[in-house]
């Protein structure tokens, strides 16, 4: 009896983290692809990015606004929920931004979670990673945030509704360009 109990122990302390599907975005080879549209992808986004910017201001700064971008080709949706978990004070990088808190790669299996996120100091960008723990069952919490001398490249603008507007933009421009003047 003793170990029919013990059995189911370990079955429902290891069931939720097999439910966590495997996911790695943007895409590495040999590992599983899955766009992180879903829980628990844009929170562990959110979360990484609120834990970046939190370990490098001052709570003077972080009442400022808050500059952040996450990996190209990710849908409308997931820029949405993702804007929606973080504070007010947020907005999605704009070209010619600085100081963007950027959300390089996801990984995601069983209850762990990592999210490199790209983040401003001293002028120059920097690498770190951020470890969640959690599950179906329990919430995603922040493990350890580990910062890599690693220098990074300044991010490049990724919103898709910014990209979209730009393109529209660009459409109309020649057209009024080409219409007469009649006023001359």
């Amino acid at each position: 009896m003793k170990l029919r109990s013990l059995a189911m122990c370990v079955l429902f302390a290891v069931l939720p983290a097999a439910c966590t599907a495997m996911s790695t975005f943007p895409p590495v080879a040999g590992k599983p692809i899955s766009t992180p549209s879903v829980s628990p992808g844009p929170e562990v986004m959110a979360g990484a990015l609120k834990e970046a910017h939190r370990l490098n201001t001052t709570a003077k700064d972080r009442a400022g606004e808050f500059i952040y971008n996450l990996p190209a080709g990710l849908p409308e949706n997931t820029w949405n929920r993702v804007a929606f978990l973080l504070p007010d004070s947020a907005r999605a990088m704009e070209p010619g931004d600085e100081g963007v808190y950027s959300v390089q790669q996801l990984r995601i299996g069983g209850g762990v979670a990592e999210v490199d996120v790209i983040y401003p100091d001293r002028g120059v960008y920097q690498l770190m990673t951020v470890k969640f723990a959690g599950g179906p069952l329990a919430p995603w919490t922040v493990a350890w945030a580990y910062r890599w001398m690693i220098p990074a490249e300044k991010p490049t603008a990724n919103d898709p509704l910014q990209k979209a507007e730009m393109a529209q933009v660009q459409e109309t421009a020649p057209a009024a360009d080409t219409e007469p003047d009649n006023g001359k």
